[in-house]
């Protein structure tokens, strides 16, 4: 590939030498000027000193305004896409910044750092006491690689993402740095980047089995260099992908199960306890309506496990698997219908019905079904009244304790735990 060089020039006596420096250091295939009016005549005395390059110049760039760094910094940016939309890959582009005015030189800087060039460079050495400038002969050439700048900064912004649940766009962010920059190591480092943004996005979306397999790609070294403790979560994913498999494999005939066990495995504590930390999650970004939904959800998955047992499914049910005890609670199976669906207060008297006392802990507990009334009054269901933080807070304690009556596996086990999101401390 060819190699390409932009450079601004200045109108200084003497500055044609640092220019020619860094021509014969670099040795480009093409070079691209950046000019003001007046500098246009610094070529005349730059291209006896590197007769070799002359049939390589390119037409000269006339920046609009040599002394406007915003103006200067479009004009630079607008030669350097203009080789881009010629095919030219960023990495085969090094811009000099060596002379031209204070703004030229900071156009271009900024449009070349902005882009994600590969390589700034400049040309140094002894100064003259008298001028400032470069003494003749003394000429080196400095290379700058804002790149690596532009990577440190990118990693600090995915820590804040990450931290924050932005798992979209981080993995925006992390796909433009994967397709600008080809260097081995990065193209490395930001695909493990891309695995745990993958990962976590997918589990904020309850979608286990795709976290799971992001989040056994995550090579270790990654992992421990950003201070992740992701053990607990790989227990608790491992765990639930074991279930939803054996769940799959019973519906595909692969395996013989009953009815309780397969209802156990699909409302597992594990499950109850992601929701817990979804809703966390949500409330953290001030979400409370969302919070607040899955919490109602929370209160449904309790009811769930505890009929589960019984082979009883609240969205399911068959009057061949009612006891007659408890026909009354259902009068619309007399209508000859086969299957119903029951919701939230009547899941819990079948609990109260079956003699499991812990069912008053919900049906005797005016506060927390007034509480859950919040969801219902949300616009995320049948109302218009946002959730505030402390009714959010209220019903998280109300059905956390509920939680913790039915499941107690949620403790015993510490599953809040392991479901919470990491969060990220330190950077590379």
């Amino acid at each position: 590939m060819a190699k390409y060089l932009v450079m601004t020039l200045g109108t200084g006596r003497g500055v044609e030498h640092g220019l020619a420096q860094s021509i014969q250091t670099l040795n480009p295939d093409r070079i691209v000027f950046l000019a003001s009016e007046e500098s246009q005549q610094t070529l005349d005395r730059l291209a006896p000193l590197v007769p070799a390059f002359v049939d390589r110049f390119q037409p000269v760039h006339l920046v609009q305004n040599p002394d406007d760094v915003e103006q200067c910094a479009e004009d630079a940016k607008a030669a350097i896409l203009a080789l881009v939309d010629q095919g030219v890959a960023l990495a085969d582009i090094d811009v000099d910044f060596t002379s031209g005015t204070k703004a030229m030189t900071a156009g271009l800087s900024i449009a070349a750092t902005a882009l994600g060039v590969k390589r700034l460079v400049y040309v140094t050495g002894t100064r003259d006491r008298q001028t400032g400038r470069v003494l003749t002969g003394t000429e080196r050439v400095v290379s700058v690689y804002p790149m690596q700048l532009l990577i440190d900064e990118h990693r600090r912004q995915l820590k804040l993402l990450f931290n924050q649940y932005l798992f979209d766009r981080g993995l925006s962010l992390i796909e433009r740095v994967i397709s600008s920059c080809m260097r081995p190591d990065i193209q490395q480092e930001f695909e493990f980047w891309r695995n745990l943004f993958a990962a976590y996005r997918a589990w904020d979306r309850f979608d286990h089995l795709r976290a799971h397999e992001h989040l056994s790609a995550l090579p270790k070294p990654y992992v421990r260099a950003l201070g992740l403790r992701l053990g607990p979560n790989k227990e608790l994913l491992g765990r639930i992908r074991r279930k939803l498999q054996l769940l799959e494999a019973a519906r595909k005939r692969k395996v013989n199960m009953s009815a309780p066990k397969l209802l156990e495995l699909k409302f597992s504590p594990e499950l109850l306890a992601d929701l817990f930390a979804n809703a966390d999650r949500r409330a953290e970004e001030g979400r409370y309506d969302d919070a607040v939904a899955r919490l109602y959800r929370a209160t449904e998955f309790i009811a769930q496990l505890a009929l589960a047992p019984y082979g009883l499914d609240t969205s399911n049910l068959r009057k061949s698997e009612l006891p007659d005890t408890v026909y009354h609670l259902f009068p619309e199976v007399g209508r000859m219908q086969r299957v119903i669906s029951i919701g939230l207060d009547r899941s819990y008297r079948l609990i109260e019905a079956l003699n499991d006392e812990r069912a008053r802990l919900y049906l005797n507990n005016k506060r927390l079904r007034h509480l859950l009334k919040a969801r219902n009054d949300s616009i995320n269901a049948h109302g218009t009244t946002p959730v505030t933080r402390r009714k959010f807070e209220e019903l998280h304690r109300e059905v956390v304790a509920l939680a913790d009556a039915f499941v107690p596996e949620l403790n015993k086990r510490r599953l809040r735990e392991k479901a919470t999101f990491p969060r990220i401390e330190a950077i590379f």
